[in-house]
């Protein structure tokens, strides 16, 4: 498994770099504040199964912890851990966990502003487990990417 995420992250880091270079941070916190509508409307009224209540909560884990390593730009310490630890709970049924992603991802748009404000670079990098060190941008663009194609793809019905 550890393989197959490192052969996708040589894809996927590139990609996230190339749509993030020469953004801003607000300009990246419009891409997320876009990208969620869709999202939003693809989770309305879905049923509360196991694959959907997984596929959420994966979701929010990682922008989560995707999050942890955004306030690396803010000053706080880089914690190499898992994703785990930031899911939410599978028993709160998919429409509390759609909460919880929606949640997130403003939550996700509020850092962006956070380090516009702060004067932060975009071009700071923090590690990623799999991917290796990725600018800030990057960070946004990959947790934009993640849930626009995970989301639609796992959660059915």
């Amino acid at each position: 498994m550890r393989l197959l995420q490192k052969a996708i992250g040589a894809m996927l880091r590139p990609a996230a770099e190339r749509r993030a270079r020469g953004k801003s941070f607000e300009e990246l916190a419009a891409i997320l504040e876009e990208a969620w509508p869709p999202l939003e409307t693809h989770l309305a009224g879905k049923p509360d199964t196991a694959m959907n209540r997984e596929a959420i909560a994966h979701c929010v884990g990682i922008e989560r912890w995707g999050q942890s390593r955004l306030r690396v730009g803010l000053g706080e310490p880089l914690t190499m851990d898992a994703y785990h630890p930031y899911r939410p709970d599978l028993q709160d049924g998919v429409e509390a966990l759609a909460d919880a992603m929606k949640t997130t991802r403003q939550d996700t748009i509020a850092l962006a502003h956070q380090l516009a404000e702060q004067g932060v670079d975009p071009a700071t990098t923090v590690q990623h487990n799999d991917l290796g060190d990725m600018t800030l941008g990057a960070w946004i663009v990959y947790l934009k990417q993640h849930a626009s194609r995970e989301l639609p793809l796992r959660v059915r019905g």
